[in-house]
């Protein structure tokens, strides 16, 4: 996600997700991943500094140009792998990342892994093998459009919710929402346990 997106004012990863979009999505990433954030805007890398992950800094404008220099930093060190998480979808949850690697090891690392619901859809693991494809891309295409005609797209599934997005000012209220009801019933929850 670029983050232009004229319907919030600004710059949609600082949207106020009870902390900005950016730093939720970042945050969501569970530990062992190797994290690093595609950017055009400054004050989202100014939140990577801050919180200590790497980003690279880029001035193009289209997802073929943020594919690229994102995926360039993990090609010097030498991934096996690299999962493309959009960042306005900050509730996918570490079931479903650790999911998609089982997938992704399982099958001998070869394959791209993708989440669905009913429909495909991002994040994707892609292998190695298909890097030199999405170095490739241009214009507004993203990783996905490497996988149509496909067949050997691993599919795990995932919960409706974890694929929210933050495309419209509905949906950063729908995610608000859904974090503040979690974030309730878990001090519930640990308030009946004590």
């Amino acid at each position: 996600a670029s983050g232009e997106a004229k319907r919030f004012g600004s710059n949609k990863m600082l949207a106020d997700i009870l902390r900005p979009l950016i730093a939720r999505t970042i945050d969501s990433v569970p530990r062992g991943f190797d994290v690093v954030v595609s950017t055009r805007w400054p004050e989202v890398a100014q939140i990577c500094e801050d919180k200590h992950c790497p980003c690279v800094l880029h001035d193009g404008e289209l997802r073929s140009e943020s594919v690229r220099a994102g995926l360039s930093w993990g090609v010097e060190r030498n991934w096996k792998g690299c999962l493309f998480l959009p960042g306005d979808q900050p509730l996918v949850s570490s079931d479903s990342f650790e999911a998609m690697v089982r997938a992704f090891d399982e099958r001998g690392r070869k394959h791209p892994v993708r989440l669905r619901v009913t429909v495909t859809f991002e994040p994707v693991l892609f292998p190695a093998e298909l890097f030199d494809a999405l170095m490739c891309l241009e214009g507004k295409d993203g990783g996905g459009s490497i996988l149509k005609g496909r067949t050997d797209v691993v599919l795990v599934e995932a919960r409706a919710y974890e694929l929210w997005d933050v495309d419209t000012v509905k949906g950063q209220r729908r995610i608000t929402e859904h974090i503040a009801a979690c974030s309730y019933f878990d001090r519930v929850a640990n308030c009946i346990n004590q």
